[in-house]
């Protein structure tokens, strides 16, 4: 039994949107663009808004609410091509064969760029990622009643989050565990900022 899965974004929409070329097989791509939409898609929009949406673009229901279809195609699909094309473009060079992973794309005219080429490419396509990400979230922030799903989460459902930029540093304020912590690190004389 295969596994339905509902994408915001086609293959074809990130070839259009981004420097993917028309050549690269839509099954490459595809899980690239799953990955990118629940890595950074579904933690801005929270478990039920998202299974609203999906269950509207299912349905063939989504131009029905212009709320649904301004958030999907002004705010979600720009910001999810940019953060697909960043999570794919790493594989568009290698492949996974049998017993061995090659690098496509060597021969006598060509040389398959190295990590260190695609980097500066992938940076530029995760700010701008960032950059539609942002604007997601200020736009569903600024109009939470239009999406009476947003704040809905219960249980193990993911609570949409307002955080965006990372820089790889966090300087979120960690608390301890518990009191037992406060007491073990006076009583072996360590002292703590904020703790």
């Amino acid at each position: 039994m295969a596994i339905q899965h509902t994408l915001y974004i086609s293959a074809s929409r990130l070839k259009i949107d981004s420097a993917i070329q028309g050549s690269v097989d839509d099954e490459l791509i595809m899980p690239y663009i799953l990955l990118a939409q629940d890595m950074h898609i579904l933690p801005i929009l929270g478990t039920d808004l998202d299974n609203d949406l999906k269950s509207h673009i299912q349905a063939g229901t989504l131009g029905d609410n212009l709320n649904n279809k301004t958030l999907v195609e002004t705010y979600i699909q720009p910001c999810l091509v940019q953060f697909a094309f960043t999570q794919l473009v790493p594989y568009l060079r290698l492949r996974f064969v049998n017993n061995a992973v090659v690098i496509m794309g060597s021969n006598e005219q060509s040389v398959s760029a190295t990590y260190d080429d695609l980097k500066p490419v992938m940076d530029t396509a995760t700010n701008a990622a960032e950059f539609y990400r942002q604007r997601l979230i200020d736009y569903i922030t600024n109009n939470t009643s239009l999406f009476p799903k947003y704040n809905t989460n219960t249980g193990s459902d993911l609570n949409p989050t307002q955080r965006n930029y990372f820089a790889g540093l966090n300087l979120d304020r960690v608390n301890p565990i518990s009191n037992k912590m406060s007491v073990f690190l006076s009583g072996a004389n360590i002292k703590t900022y904020d703790c």
